[in-house]
């Protein structure tokens, strides 16, 4: 997925995301507005943890090419 299409995702989501928070302001005052940010700011952050961890590399070995020795066989894929 392209830099520019996550962007635009994003946006439209943070869009929607002020959007429910204005309408459960509307509906229920402050103390439904409180509740509303909790779970969104639970929810991004859970996110963001997910998406950090599938970024990153996997501990340890990071390639098969460097940890072998020169009498190993070729493989090619």
């Amino acid at each position: 997925m392209s830099r520019r299409l996550q962007v635009l995702f994003l946006l439209a989501l943070a869009g929607v995301l002020v959007l429910f928070g204005v309408l459960a302001t509307r509906l229920g005052g402050p103390v439904a507005l409180a509740l509303y940010a909790v779970v969104v700011l639970g929810l991004l952050a859970a996110g963001a943890a997910r998406a950090r961890a599938l970024l990153a590399t996997p501990s340890g070995r990071t390639c098969s090419c460097c940890t072998s020795t020169v009498h190993d066989p070729v493989q090619v894929r």
